[in-house]
């Protein structure tokens, strides 16, 4: 289902939620069930501690794109897209709070705040402040408090740092040479290559692995670039995510800066998988994990 913003409807939903709880008594506030997830990463830190999230803004893209051990519940309810949400399908639901990002939210944080307790966090800090690894494990522990699964939180976090120190183990003979993180945007001749920031390519330095890309740090993690930035890092493995069938990317087979490059004369390059999400919460790094590994160590 299509949701759109229409401040409008919105009113007339908010004000029909608002005579409804007036006309019930005051314990009604309590008996508010259920969260709402803006975007994906919240959504995926609710399942990680077992909570089925009520509402998620573009599911049909999360489905896609995210591909964690567990799966979303099919009752779960559309709520719109992440940039626009839909708020009368949020009060509908009259959640007990809402979850979404400064980036994409904060324009309607006063109208989500007036369905539910509102909770916006920030997956792209500065360079400088804290990297994004640090970050999602901060925000998924404040979501783990808000709902009172504080110590499921800290077990699935443990249980992550103790997979990336076997896996730094099992990858030592591998480390040596630096790696390359790519991602292929679809329906454009440009990549994004992966900073030292970022999450994903701080779950590769944990796991004993170097950044071949040596990029000025971005807030996103990533640098977007030209086919010709790649000569300069041919020498690493390289590993990307591209859109299944994605035409731009089978074009580079006909490419010569393409076919010229080491990595790709010596079959030094893997795929992640389309679904493999690169801006998610512990359990999509813990995916990262699993097919790092197999990438890495598979038999030539």
């Amino acid at each position: 289902m299509n949701y759109r913003y229409n401040r409008r409807n919105f009113l007339l939903a908010a004000s029909a939620v608002a005579i409804a709880t007036g006309c019930q008594p005051r314990s009604t506030q309590s008996n508010r069930q259920g969260f709402v997830a803006l975007e994906w990463v919240y959504a995926e830190n609710l399942l990680a501690l077992g909570i089925a999230p009520k509402g998620l803004a573009d599911i049909r893209g999360y489905q896609q794109y995210v591909n964690i051990s567990t799966a979303l519940n099919p009752n779960t309810t559309d709520v719109g897209t992440r940039q626009e949400p839909s708020l009368e399908a949020i009060a509908s639901l009259n959640p007990q709070m809402i979850f979404g990002t400064q980036l994409r939210h904060e324009t309607i944080y006063q109208d989500l705040s007036k369905i539910a307790s509102t909770k916006l966090y920030n997956p792209y800090p500065e360079p400088g402040q804290l990297d994004q690894f640090q970050e999602m494990e901060q925000t998924f522990l404040s979501i783990a408090e808000l709902t009172n699964q504080r110590s499921q939180g800290e077990q699935v976090l443990a249980q992550l740092r103790d997979r990336l120190s076997q896996a730094s183990k099992g990858l030592s003979r591998v480390s040596d040479r630096p790696i390359l993180l790519g991602q292929f945007l679809g329906n454009t001749p440009q990549l994004r290559l992966f900073t030292d920031n970022s999450m994903a390519m701080r779950i590769f330095n944990q796991m004993s692995l170097k950044n071949a890309w040596q990029g000025k740090p971005d807030r996103y993690g990533f640098n977007t670039v030209w086919l010709e930035a790649l000569p300069a890092v041919q020498k690493a493995h390289f590993l990307y995510v591209a859109p299944e069938n994605d035409a731009e990317f089978k074009k580079l087979q006909n490419n010569p800066i393409w076919q010229g490059l080491e990595f790709v004369r010596e079959n030094r390059l893997t795929s992640l998988g389309s679904d493999t999400w690169l801006f998610g919460g512990p359990l999509s790094a813990q995916v990262i994990v699993e097919r790092v590994i197999a990438a890495l160590t598979k038999k030539p």
